[in-house]
């Protein structure tokens, strides 16, 4: 019950903090994911983007540092930072929807296929110093067992699914993303009447491709990516972007048991399931 109050109490808080930052603000953008959903691709395509309409000389991708200091509002932490080079105001938050949510007049839901999304969040949450911290000590040493991780999950990411695609203003599909990154990035400039140009969208596109991302974080010491900097992150951030990794990873049961309770994955996500 404490933790509730609490919990209740400092969304109060963070919720009029960004009431009075944003009522006079004529574009304010949130970006919502589950974790390891692609979020931050998304963001580095979003940047890179912004950077080289800025600057079209530029040659090689934003580092994960300047990404992190250039879109540096976090709707959870009630940060209140002006952008920098005219930038848009852009926030990004991994926690399910709530009411802060309706202060912002343009907000994208990212998502990808709950497996590959909850495999990826099983090493980037395993790799600490305590691993999976965030959830309750007496289930930790079963969550070492990634079967068990994804079919402990499932049920968080549906809700978060069910719920985000309703309040989205616009929804990303990271398949959709993969498949046709240059038409998905296009249609997200067009949606928030940015300048549209397809030379720098392409240029975006190549500057922000997993391969160069990976490569910067090695070239950078920043494999951390968007983890915890502070060392208690062992792993690499960009560790594998692709899809269907899942067919490797989970045993088959698992599989079916994601696919039962998440029947819309079929439709979503039509090339991934033979």
């Amino acid at each position: 019950m404490i933790e509730y109050l609490k919990d209740k109490y400092y969304w109060f808080k963070t919720y009029n903090k960004l009431n009075l930052f944003l009522k006079d603000k004529e574009e304010s953008i949130l970006l919502f994911g589950y974790p390891k959903s692609g979020n931050t691709w998304f963001r580095l395509l979003i940047y890179n983007y912004l950077n080289l309409q800025g600057d079209q000389n530029l040659g090689s991708t934003i580092s994960f540092d300047e990404l992190n200091s250039q879109q540096n509002n976090v709707m959870d932490r009630g940060s209140v930072f002006l952008p920098e080079n005219s930038f848009p105001l852009f926030y990004r938050t991994h926690k399910i929807y709530n009411r802060p949510y309706s202060l912002f007049n343009n907000k994208i839901f990212i998502h990808r296929n709950p497996l590959d999304t909850l495999i990826s969040a099983y090493y980037f949450y395993k790799k600490r110093d305590i691993p999976f911290s965030g959830d309750p000590v007496n289930l930790r040493e079963k969550l070492m067992d990634i079967d068990f991780y994804v079919s402990y999950k499932i049920n968080f990411w549906i809700k978060y699914f069910r719920i985000s695609v309703k309040k989205a203003d616009i929804v990303m599909n990271y398949s959709d993303m993969k498949n046709d990154t240059r038409k998905e990035l296009t249609k997200l400039v067009q949606f928030l009447n940015w300048d549209l140009d397809e030379g720098l969208i392409k240029k975006s596109v190549e500057f922000s491709s997993f391969n160069k991302v990976k490569k910067m974080g090695k070239e950078q010491s920043q494999q951390y990516g968007n983890g915890p900097k502070d060392g208690s992150f062992k792993g690499e951030f960009t560790r594998n972007g692709e899809e269907g990794q899942f067919n490797n990873k989970l045993k088959k049961e698992t599989i079916e048991l994601v696919l039962h309770k998440f029947p819309e994955f079929k439709n979503l996500y039509p090339n991934l399931i033979e």
